[in-house]
């Protein structure tokens, strides 16, 4: 699979491991820099007080929590997300990101993050 030159350092928030592991592994195999995964919002959070992604995904319910929060901040500084879940999201700020159904394919992922990177 051909790399995005653009893809960079991406955030990714994900509680089952198995899944975090696919997806950090899709991710390298489009080009990411670097990766960083948390499983938790708390520790989300606190990564973003001192660091910036350039992509985030974001899976909305984690055990701590509905990821509301690091969704809203993602948003305000203009991080380009994309919302990783398999059920609807009710709230308002999830729909400021790209919307990812679970599981998916990484040609599917490929598409989503071109559609939301410069």
């Amino acid at each position: 699979m051909e790399k995005l030159a653009n893809i960079g350092h991406v955030l990714v928030l994900e509680d089952e491991p198995f899944i975090s592991l696919d997806m950090e592994e899709m991710l390298r195999e489009l080009g990411a820099a670097s990766v960083t995964v948390f499983d938790t919002r708390s520790d989300g959070l606190n990564w973003l007080a001192s660091n910036r992604p350039d992509l985030a995904i974001v899976d909305p319910r984690l055990n701590d929590g509905v990821c509301t929060d690091v969704v809203e901040l993602l948003a305000s500084a203009q991080v380009p997300f994309v919302v990783y879940s398999g059920a609807d999201v009710d709230e308002p700020v999830f729909r400021k990101g790209g919307w990812l159904g679970k599981p998916t394919m990484p040609e599917t992922l490929r598409e989503t993050v071109e559609r939301l990177l410069p």
